[in-house]
């Protein structure tokens, strides 16, 4: 006797298997591997009963049964999807409703917090929680319904979407730019703090690009971005650090940029959720309007 509703958290791959036909193609759309897809088609079919599939060298074709089974999970994803837009239109002033985001500190603080706040207040979001995370391992997924972190992919059993590379430019105080030696042909930071939080490659990666001589200065390592954009503002050394998370203090002039010379960064900023809410309006909505809010910082 097949348990009412125990298959239902299987029905994505399915649809993806049998929309796509092959294993392979459902999991590099869905993020999952292809053991991890055989996995969940072998629940489902010991759940309904249905012989599903059956192979055709190496994709899959679904059998009669599946045929069946296919047509009727594909209408009711689609009314699925139509009456939680619709609900989306009418409840959002009947049921209060809650929203959990991870952000990077330094992003976080810099502004993508004050962004994550207005979006709230415009969706009349009444239960607006952010937590900390950087990369993806480190997300509290038990508490956070999406998470914007500074990482690489892929993120095993994860939806993500780009939401900024990242290009590091030196920053330091006004207060610091006279000691700054920039007017001989080689020029050097000595006697300058250099600022980082990783084990210092990105410096030398920068200094052989810009010709800067990096010999006599003094390196600091610090715990977070979030340190390194604080130090540099208080004039207590030069940083490595993206547009992305200085663009308010430049424009302020709390901050500026004395070589024009730039390096791609090791990581970029993605959006990453679970893999079933990738599809969740107000999280779609959330990415959107999270990707607005970026676009006047980086012109």
């Amino acid at each position: 006797m097949v348990r009412p509703l125990a298959f239902l958290p299987y029905l994505k791959v399915f649809e993806a298997v049998s929309r796509l036909g092959t294993l392979r193609g459902a999991a590099d759309e869905l993020h999952l591997s292809p053991s991890a897809i055989s996995l969940q088609l072998r629940k489902l079919g010991d759940a309904t009963g249905i012989v599903l599939f059956e192979r055709n060298g190496r994709n899959v074709a679904l059998t009669e049964a599946g045929r069946d089974f296919s047509r009727t999970v594909s209408q009711a994803l689609a009314q699925l999807s139509m009456a939680v837009r619709d609900s989306g239109r009418h409840d959002g002033h009947a049921h209060a409703r809650s929203l959990s985001v991870s952000l990077p500190t330094a992003l976080g603080v810099a502004w993508l917090s004050g962004a994550v706040v207005e979006f709230a207040e415009s969706r009349s979001i009444s239960n607006l929680i952010i937590n900390e995370a950087i990369v993806a391992d480190a997300v509290d997924w038990e508490r956070s319904d999406i998470a914007v972190v500074y990482d690489n992919p892929p993120f095993a059993g994860r939806w993500w979407q780009l939401l900024s590379e990242v290009q590091l430019k030196t920053v330091c105080s006004p207060v610091l730019f006279p000691r700054l030696d920039l007017q001989h042909r080689e020029r050097r930071l000595n006697g300058i703090t250099l600022l980082h939080e990783d084990d210092g490659q990105e410096w030398n990666k920068w200094a052989i690009a810009a010709r800067v001589d990096l010999q006599g200065s003094a390196r600091v390592r610090v715990p977070s971005v979030a340190h390194a954009v604080a130090s540099a503002v208080q004039g207590r050394g030069i940083a490595l650090l993206s547009d992305v998370l200085t663009g308010s203090y430049l424009n302020e002039g709390r901050l500026i940029q004395p070589f024009s010379t730039a390096i791609n960064a090791a990581r970029a900023y993605y959006f990453v959720a679970a893999t079933d809410r990738a599809d969740d309006p107000l999280l779609q909505a959330f990415v959107t309007r999270i990707a607005e809010f970026l676009k006047p910082m980086k012109n």
